[in-house]
């Protein structure tokens, strides 16, 4: 006879594939990505604010901004480091499952155009001692045959010297 405190468990892997729609503007701003190498940006009409991603309506002015391209423009992917950290505990990639590599430096950045952009710093065996506030980043993004539209078409940002770039 069972004890009926004990419970019984089976362990089951769910697999649930499904796709979701990135609608008109997120879903061109990935393609753009994917087919360019860039990231493609809208100017709101009403407040002048630079909306990336690119959305319908301005989340500040709620004024409707253009669809593709009246409005649009491409990010020269250059700009200035303003803070990192080392990310140090290991963390799970949401898409595969699977533990990212670790650790690896993570950063802000000032894009020239005047959007902040959060991604990687590197090459992985970047010196971390060598970073200081200001310093000019450029984005390393996958060859064509290796992008998929997802943020992580860019490898990550690489310090380059003043004038480089």
């Amino acid at each position: 006879m069972m004890d009926e405190a004990e419970l019984l468990a089976q362990e089951r892997i769910l697999e649930v594939r499904f796709h979701w729609s990135a609608g008109p503007y997120l879903g061109r701003f990935l393609g753009m990505l994917k087919e360019e190498g860039r990231l493609w940006v809208v100017r709101c009409p009403g407040c002048k604010r630079i909306l990336m991603p690119p959305r319908i309506v301005c989340g500040i002015c709620y004024s409707e901004t253009p669809p593709f391209p009246k409005g649009w423009f491409p990010l020269s992917g250059r700009g200035r480091l303003l803070d990192w950290e080392r990310v140090m505990y290991p963390q799970m990639d949401p898409e595969t499952g699977t533990i990212r590599p670790e650790p690896y430096i993570h950063g802000t950045f000032a894009l020239d155009e005047g959007v902040l952009f959060t991604h990687y710093l590197g090459p992985e065996d970047l010196d971390e001692s060598t970073l200081r506030e200001g310093l000019r980043v450029e984005a390393v993004v996958k060859p064509k045959e290796e992008r998929v539209g997802k943020p992580t078409d860019i490898r990550y940002f690489k310090l380059v010297e003043e004038g480089d770039d």
